[in-house]
C-alpha cells in the first residue's frame, strides 16, 4: 500500500470511509482489496471528516486498517481537516428536504431510504417529479416517511421543479439532494449545525462524495476534480470582499454542487428562486444553483462551504455519458455569465477584469489548476475538448433558452405551487 495524488487513482478503486478515534480499541481488521487498483479514503473523526487520501493498492490483497488509521492519524495535518467542535442548539430549525427526480424511481428509493436513518429527524420531504414515472409516487407512499409530499411539475427543466418545490416549502430552511445520492446519516443534523455558525450563512453547502468507483469513467470524474473541486475538507465561509471570493461572479473554485446545498428558506425567495433557462434539462445543463449562489453574495449575505454535511453520489459509469456531463458542466458556466449579462448588461465589464484571474487558475499543465483538477497523462483529450466545447456553445444555448421563455424567472405563487401537493 502507497499513498499517491489524486491524478494517481485508477479504475477499479475501492471506495472506503474510515474512523480514526480511538486507534487503539480496533483489532488489527482488513480490507480485501485484491480486486482493485487504488483506493479512495475519507478519515473521519467522531464522524467528522479529516482528509480525503489515495492509496495504491495493485499489489496488495488485503490493507491493514489499523496500519492506515495509523498512518492517516501521524499524516493528518490542522490545516487539512475541520475541528470535530461544532455549534450545537439548532434542533429548533425545522426543515424540509426537497429531491427533484425524473423517470428514476430505484434511485429515488434509495435516497429516500437514506433519509429514514437521519440522526435528526426533525424534517419534512417534499419529492417533485419532473418527468412521467408514475412510480415515484408509489415510492413516496411505500417508504411512509413522515411529513411525505408528493407534487409534480409538467413543465420540464430542473429550475422549474425547484422552484415548484420553493413555493410549497414552509419551513425555515430547505435542502436539496439528488436523485442519484445517498444521504449520510448526519447529514441533516450537520447542515443545520452549519446555519448556527456565527456568520449567519444564507445557505450552507456540504459536499458530494463518490459512492463507487469502480469504472474508468467514474475515476476520471474524480481526476477531473469531481463534485469538490478546489475545495477540501476545511469549513470556509464565502462573502464577497474577502479573500474566499474574489467575485460573485466567479465561481472558480465552485461555490458548490446542487446535489447537497440547503438555504434560509426567505433569503433563496429574495432572488426568486432559480431561473428556469439553467439547469439540468435544458440545453444549458446546469449553473441554476451556481446564479442563486452568486446573487447571494451579491447581496451581502454569507455562503458557507460545510464538510460535515456529506451526501454519497453515483457517478456517471460510462464514459458516453462523461462526455456529455463535462459538456455540459462548461456549458452551464458560459450559460451562467449570459444569464447574469442579461440581467444586468454593465455585468460584461466586471467580467472582464476578471479575465487575469481566470488565465491563472487555468494554467494549462499546472498542478493547481482549479478548473481541471489533477490530471494524468492519459487523461482522454476528447473529454476536455467536450468541456472546451461546451464552454463555447453555452452563451447561445441560454440565448435559445431565453427566447423560449421570455416571462423571466419563474416562481409559482405558494397558493398555485400547494394546489398540486398530494399529501402521503
Amino acid at each position: 500500500m502507497r499513498r499517491i495524488d489524486r491524478k494517481g487513482l485508477r479504475a477499479p478503486a475501492r471506495v472506503l470511509d474510515l474512523e480514526l478515534a480511538a486507534v487503539d480499541q480496533f483489532e488489527d481488521d482488513t480490507l480485501v482489496v485484491e480486486h482493485y487498483e487504488t483506493m479512495w479514503c475519507l478519515s473521519r473523526i467522531d464522524g467528522v471528516p479529516q482528509e480525503i487520501s489515495f492509496w495504491d493498492v495493485a499489489e496488495d490483497a488485503k490493507v491493514s486498517l489499523r496500519d492506515l488509521r495509523g498512518q492517516l492519524r501521524v499524516g493528518g495535518g490542522s490545516d487539512n481537516c475541520m475541528s470535530p467542535e461544532q455549534p450545537q442548539g439548532t434542533g429548533d430549525l425545522d426543515t424540509t428536504v426537497v429531491i427533484c427526480t425524473r423517470d428514476r424511481p430505484l434511485g429515488l428509493g434509495a435516497t429516500l431510504a437514506s433519509l429514514q436513518n437521519q440522526t435528526d429527524p426533525g424534517f419534512g420531504v417534499l419529492v417533485v417529479e419532473n418527468g412521467s414515472s408514475p412510480e415515484s409516487a408509489r415510492v413516496v407512499e411505500k417508504l411512509a416517511l413522515p411529513r411525505s409530499d408528493y407534487v409534480v411539475e409538467s413543465r420540464p427543466g430542473l429550475s422549474r421543479a425547484r422552484n415548484r418545490a420553493l413555493g410549497a416549502v414552509r419551513t425555515d430552511l430547505v435542502a436539496w439532494i439528488d436523485d442519484d445520492e445517498v444521504a449520510d446519516p448526519d447529514w441533516v443534523r450537520r447542515l443545520k449545525e452549519g446555519f448556527a455558525h456565527k456568520e449567519e450563512p444564507a445557505a450552507v453547502c456540504g459536499v458530494m462524495l463518490p459512492a463507487e468507483l469502480e469504472f474508468e469513467a467514474q475515476v476520471r470524474f474524480e481526476q477531473y476534480g469531481g463534485f469538490n473541486k478546489g475545495r477540501g475538507m476545511v469549513p470556509e465561509v464565502l462573502r464577497m470582499g474577502t479573500s474566499s471570493v474574489v467575485s460573485p461572479l466567479y465561481p472558480l473554485p465552485s461555490f458548490r454542487a446542487g446535489g447537497n446545498m440547503a438555504f434560509r428558506t426567505e433569503f433563496l425567495r429574495s432572488v426568486v428562486g432559480f431561473t428556469p433557462c439553467l439547469g439540468a434539462g435544458t440545453r444549458t445543463h446546469g449553473c441554476e444553483e451556481t446564479r442563486a449562489l452568486s446573487l447571494l453574495l451579491s447581496s451581502g449575505h454569507a455562503v458557507l462551504h460545510w464538510p460535515a454535511a456529506i451526501t454519497w453520489h453515483t457517478h456517471r459509469r460510462e464514459m458516453a455519458t462523461l462526455e456529455k456531463q463535462l459538456h455540459g458542466y462548461s456549458a452551464g458556466l458560459s450559460a451562467f455569465y449570459a444569464s447574469m449579462i442579461r440581467s444586468r448588461p454593465t455585468v460584461a465589464f466586471d467580467l472582464l477584469r476578471l479575465v487575469s484571474y481566470a488565465r491563472r487558475d487555468l494554467r494549462s499543465g499546472s498542478s493547481e489548476n482549479l478548473r481541471l483538477g489533477q490530471l494524468p497523462d492519459d487523461f482522454p483529450d476528447y473529454l476536455l475538448k467536450a468541456a472546451r466545447r461546451g464552454l463555447l456553445e453555452g452563451g447561445l444555448m441560454y440565448a435559445y433558452e431565453a427566447i423560449r421563455d421570455r416571462v423571466g424567472p419563474y416562481l409559482p405563487s405558494q397558493r398555485g405551487a400547494l394546489s398540486g401537493a398530494t399529501h402521503l
